[in-house]
């Protein structure tokens, strides 16, 4: 049979059929690429297309679809990088008329089996009084009520999508505020107000009466513009209250915000208080309880180090890698989001950071996992951007991983960051890599471990980077706080950056070189050691450490300065404008580096072992001045700093918090405390009268002048 001799020959009318469906199939295939460049079109085609290929598991196609509706209010782009819609899908109807609407659906429909409180029965679990037997997630929640439990009592219900939301707000308000998070009231006073509006932090160059952000200002210099207490009166200072904490709070690192006469601080585990900043009276508490998983390794509720503040709200992380929004006037949750579900390997420690309609953090690896820094909308909860410290593939430095290291490659991002507002552009430090002196499992630099990122604050995306130790083997993560300042020449010229005025970032790392760089470019610009280092010949034009050749681990181990704990650590520094000094809590020890060791070897007794307060020339790194504590570190730790118009930094060194001249290094004032002080000292004043608080082991303490001293104002010459 001829596969050709029966064709049917082509009329003019079935041209014009061939023709007509061309111009369709044109005109649809024009109409598909024009939707799928819509942002939005686009999301929906792109999160249809994972569930479709079953790489987001947990939700069906009718809800999926439904929630795609403008009108759901409910957002679910964050599906296609975090594909789990129990940490994306969140309840657009948390208001108290929605919860009130809940409280009535869920007595004509729910409280014969569970109570008119939630406290259930004998055949029914509780609702109130203990954790959800199948899930605390809003789309949990939601899940349950809409399709019940199959071989349960527990029935599927038929509510509009508005209702069944309204369900899921009223029943998690009285599981959470009855059971997992608990506000209570110990002082009824006057009633407060708190606002803090994004445009007046911008404003702070450097603080004043207030204490609105963990650095003091976006520019992270703490450094205060009040000087009621100054170098001629500091030696008065005396305590005014003391808060003791509970046994139990393990580490107090706080850094306190303090707005309108209200102090907030966070103590481990999970607590944030809320005092009277004249008496220390507490106003309310809240505690948010962390379950047992998250405890692994010791993390959890150890350390937290301070709160955010934005509009009427207070913002603060948890162990558990939650972020939370509270009234800061009452304490009252508002919401509350997973920053990452798995807290067995996340948890966070740091304070957030609030601009513009924004709170940001980051997180910390419990030896795996990949770091990140997150922000979520202030008013919601919801989740804005993610940038992931360690690069995936087809990511701009991914190729910095040798085979799959990257997926544990750990840059834990763990302090808060600083934020150049001109700019709209977010500075934060990178952790080391892991494992965390196994160089030979990771092989390359490691991007973008131990390195500051500058994002996009608005969005996100990175703009730059800098590495300060490639391929790290020695746990000198860049943890440290970045510091925004600008250089401007005299008439003369300094011959400094070409004469040219720069904007400049200033960051003294944990491998102990004080680094100068252009904060706009990323452009390196300086490095100089401030504490001993054996380790490093130089740093190139670029930047970049050349090594010594005795540097390479060795099966004898190899003796190197800094320790693991770096030339500083954690511990906040701080700026003075007027004298161009940058005050770094500095450490002085070695230790003895094995190839592969798995544990910290303890430092060696050879060398120079001591903490110390070092004055840097801010623009060029060369030591101005030094401060030694006589008090024996037993631990080779130290405080932050903090600096103020009045010629004074204050600092501490184990139980001691002194007070130094900012010119000279001369100790000015020195108390014992009693216990180990761990965090970083604020100043605020309230009523006319200046104070400094700090945390000192179980006991937050505030010094004042006394009153008669602190009525004149003494004039002080810098």
């Amino acid at each position: 049979m001829s596969l050709s001799g029966n064709r049917t020959p082509l009329t003019g009318r079935s041209i014009f059929k061939t023709k007509r469906f061309m111009v369709v199939l044109l005109l649809v295939v024009i109409g598909f690429a024009a939707a799928i460049a819509v942002p939005g079109i686009r999301m929906r085609a792109h999160v249809s297309l994972l569930l479709a290929t079953g790489q987001i598991q947990g939700i069906g196609w009718r809800d999926l679809l439904g929630f795609m509706r403008p009108e759901s209010g409910v957002s679910v782009g964050g599906l296609i990088e975090r594909r789990n819609p129990h940490v994306v899908i969140r309840n657009p109807r948390t208001g108290e008329s929605d919860i009130r609407a809940g409280g009535v659906l869920y007595a004509e429909n729910c409280a014969a089996c569970h109570g008119g409180s939630g406290r259930g029965s004998v055949a029914t679990p509780p609702l109130a009084g203990g954790e959800l037997k199948h899930g605390v997630s809003d789309w949990a929640v939601y899940k349950t009520i809409r399709y019940g439990i199959e071989n349960s009592a527990m029935a599927s219900h038929a509510f509009e999508g508005y209702e069944l939301w309204q369900l899921v707000a009223f029943i998690r308000s009285i599981n959470v505020d009855a059971v997992s998070d608990k506000i209570t009231v110990q002082k009824k006073k006057k009633q407060v107000s708190v606002e803090v509006s994004y445009e007046e932090i911008r404003s702070l160059t450097y603080p004043g009466d207030d204490w609105l952000t963990y650095s003091g200002s976006y520019r992270a210099n703490r450094n205060s513009s009040l000087k009621q207490v100054n170098k001629n009166n500091v030696h008065q200072l005396g305590l005014k209250w003391a808060y003791p904490f509970k046994e139990g709070y393990g580490r107090v690192e706080t850094s306190p915000i303090v707005r309108n006469g209200l102090m907030y601080i966070t103590v481990p585990s999970d607590r944030l208080i809320a005092l009277d900043a004249l008496t220390g009276e507490v106003i309310w508490k809240f505690h948010h309880q962390t379950p047992a998983a998250a405890a692994r390794g010791g993390y959890a509720g150890v350390v937290n180090r301070g709160a955010a503040i934005l509009g009427d709200s207070i913002f603060i992380t948890t162990s558990d890698a939650r972020l939370i929004a509270l009234s800061a006037n009452t304490g009252v949750k508002k919401w509350e989001s997973i920053i990452e579900e798995d807290i067995s390997l996340y948890t966070v420690t740091s304070a957030p950071l609030a601009y513009k309609d924004l709170i940001v953090t980051g997180i910390v690896t419990k030896g795996g996992g990949r770091g990140f820094i997150v922000a979520y909308d202030a008013e919601t909860g919801e989740e804005r951007w993610r940038f992931y410290a360690i690069p995936g593939p087809g990511q701009n430095g991914h190729d910095s991983w040798s085979g799959d290291s990257w997926r544990k490659g750990g840059g834990s991002t763990w302090l808060t960051g600083s934020y150049d507002t001109e700019n709209d552009i977010l500075y934060w430090g990178v952790g080391n890599p892991k494992p965390d002196y196994l160089k030979a499992a990771r092989k390359g630099d490691n991007l973008y471990t131990n390195s500051v990122v500058a994002l996009r604050g608005s969005t996100g995306e990175i703009l730059w980077h800098f590495q300060f130790s490639p391929g790290d083997n020695h746990d000198w993560d860049a943890a440290q706080i970045p510091v925004l300042v600008d250089h401007v020449p005299d008439q003369e010229g300094t011959g400094l950056f070409g004469g040219k005025k720069r904007q400049l970032l200033l960051w003294a790392n944990r491998n102990g070189f004080y680094y100068i760089l252009d904060r706009i470019t990323g452009e390196f610009l300086k490095a100089t050691p401030f504490v001993h280092q054996t380790w490093a010949e130089d740093i190139d034009a670029k930047g970049r450490p050349i090594l010594k050749a005795d540097n390479a681990q060795s099966r004898d181990g190899v003796l190197t300065f800094p320790s693991n704990k770096g030339g500083t650590n954690w511990w906040s520094p701080s700026y003075d404008p007027e004298l161009s000094l940058m005050f770094v809590p500095s450490l002085e020890t070695g230790m003895i580096f094995f190839p592969g060791m798995e544990t910290n070897s303890p430092p060696i007794p050879a060398g120079p072992i001591y903490t110390a307060v070092r004055a840097l020339n801010a623009f060029t790194g060369e030591l101005v001045w030094e401060y030694r504590s006589d008090v024996r570190n037993r631990d080779n730790t130290t405080g932050g700093l903090l600096s103020t118009q009045g010629g004074i930094v204050f600092g501490s060194d184990m139980s001691v918090l002194f007070a130094l001249d900012s010119k000279t290094g001369k100790k000015l004032w020195s108390i014992n405390a009693g216990e180990k002080i761990e965090g970083t000292p604020i100043t605020f004043s309230l009523k006319g009268k200046q104070y400094v608080v700090i945390a000192a082991g179980a006991n937050l303490m505030t010094f004042g002048l006394p009153d008669l001293a602190a009525k004149t104002e003494d004039k002080i010459s810098r």
